[in-house]
């Protein structure tokens, strides 16, 4: 396929980590994706919210005390937590803070993550903080002995939080799963752990997801708020992976209230099939009435709270399109994320290829599409997307396009890959690899073929979790004018 001369000219020109040698239109996708991701660094979202002055540091507009009695107790748990509570230290040490810090940081297994974690307290400036950080590793998707070990962690840290002290809640995605905690006597960690699971494949709204893991948990839904309920101060830092009117979901809010009730966990469980699946004891409990509802807006504990949203999938639509500008190309976004079902993301991108008008234009989408894999091989929702709209495409005669979605964190699904790449030639090429893509998709195992076509974003632990990008390619010439 051919791409604009000045597109692959300006992108050869940047010099972007992992574009390689341009071949066409999936390494310009490839390179406007990085780009994107790599503006919405954690670390460098940290450092602009985080003011340091002479004796103070300002968080979410409030003066927070560089010395003096108290502690700044801080929890960093997620995906980026490691970014996060590095770039949270070097404000710290910037702003002159002598006070000590107590920290814990509840990171995936990724040790390059963990070691820039723990490095953060290895050396200090003279006259600066003392950091006192445990680093934990949980799992992800689904909860296991890393994970509720940090759970534990969490309550015990917020728990000891005393009057003069400052707690510091630094929140991205996956910290449903890396930090867990079941709320006794109703479930237990094995219990939880195949709730999880079955929460995972359910094709449930992530909000709908969250009703019950909020609702279920000693330590989400604002519960670890209830446990630090007697530091001076709460503030709440969010990198967001979810819808932004809803970022008290991320990491199913441990120091937020929750907007959620037992309703909405009754209803999530009707409508998606998951009472059978629930422990008697939480049933039995809910009939009775002895499951405890989670703390809510008006709590006295989250008078002296404050939050603010660092990044979102916005941020990261806007960066790709800026990124796309640059290498002179037509762009735009649509101002809304995608949220539905695959099937229907399908086909609203389907439906933009067809009615694209000529010229080479780039059509920046993000979200989060709602996919409920029924084989066990390795994708994710990323690679699902794009399998099924190279299939819905297929024998349709329309100009060239090329489409690349992957997820920000840098993983898709249970696949090494963040993504991958689709265009009007993908089934062709793999059917002369004597490929299959509908018993790929049937098998859940998206990622195969797209490494065997070579077609596989790849990209490690970004650091960052703000949701999927997607990102269209249109006006390209057909395959049949090449």
């Amino acid at each position: 396929m051919g791409v604009s001369r000045d597109a692959v000219e300006s992108m050869r020109d940047k010099g972007l980590k992992g574009a390689g040698r341009d071949r066409g239109p999936g390494d310009l996708l490839r390179s406007i994706a990085r780009e994107a991701i790599d503006t919405c660094d954690a670390g460098r979202a940290v450092a602009r919210a985080v003011a340091s002055r002479t004796g103070r540091l300002v968080l979410c507009d409030r003066p927070i005390r560089a010395t003096g009695r108290g502690r700044i107790v801080v929890l960093a748990c997620g995906k980026a937590a490691a970014p996060m509570f590095a770039a949270f230290v070097e404000r710290l040490r910037a702003g002159g803070v002598q006070r000590p810090v107590r920290a814990l940081v509840v990171t995936p297994k990724t040790a390059p993550a963990a070691r820039a974690a723990s490095g953060a307290g290895a050396s200090r400036p003279k006259g600066s903080a003392r950091v006192d950080v445990t680093v934990l590793v949980g799992e992800h998707p689904v909860p296991g002995r890393g994970s509720y070990r940090a759970g534990r962690a969490a309550r015990r840290l917020l728990s000891s939080a005393a009057p003069g002290d400052d707690v510091v809640a630094l929140l991205s995605g996956g910290g449903s799963s890396l930090m867990a905690a079941p709320l006794d006597p109703f479930l237990n960690a094995a219990e939880k752990s195949s709730l999880h699971q079955v929460l995972v494949v359910s094709g449930a709204p992530i909000a709908a997801i969250n009703s019950v893991r909020k609702h279920l948990s000693a330590i989400k839904g604002g519960r670890l708020a209830i446990a630090g309920r007697r530091a001076s101060t709460l503030t709440t830092l969010i990198l967001c992976d979810v819808d932004p009117e809803r970022n008290d979901d991320v990491a199913s809010g441990p120091t937020l209230p929750d907007r959620t009730t037992l309703d909405d966990l009754i209803e999530t469980a009707s409508r998606y099939g998951l009472a059978p699946l629930l422990p008697a004891r939480v049933l039995e409990a809910l009939r009775s009435g002895r499951l405890p509802e989670t703390p809510k807006p008006r709590a006295a504990v989250f008078r002296k709270s404050r939050v603010q949203m660092l990044l979102s999938n916005a941020d990261l639509r806007h960066a790709a399109v800026r990124a796309g500008l640059m290498r002179n190309l037509a762009a735009e976004a649509m101002p809304t994320e995608i949220i539905g079902t695959v099937e229907e993301a399908v086909e609203l991108v389907g439906r933009a290829i067809e009615g694209a008008p000529t010229g080479l234009r780039l059509l920046v989408l993000g979200g989060e599409v709602r996919t409920a894999p029924a084989g066990r091989g390795m994708g994710g929702r990323a690679q699902e997307f794009a399998l099924r709209l190279a299939l819905r495409m297929r024998g349709l005669s329309v100009r060239g396009w090329a489409f690349l979605a992957c997820g920000s964190d840098g993983r898709d699904g249970n696949s090494p890959a963040a993504g991958a790449c689709v265009d009007a030639t993908t089934l062709e090429r793999a059917s002369a690899l004597a490929i299959d893509p509908e018993k790929a998709l049937a098998r859940a195992d998206a990622w195969r073929l797209f490494h065997k076509l070579g077609d596989d974003l790849t990209t490690g632990p970004t650091g960052t979790n703000v949701r999927d990008l997607y990102l269209l390619l249109t006006g390209l010439p057909h395959p049949a004018e090449r």
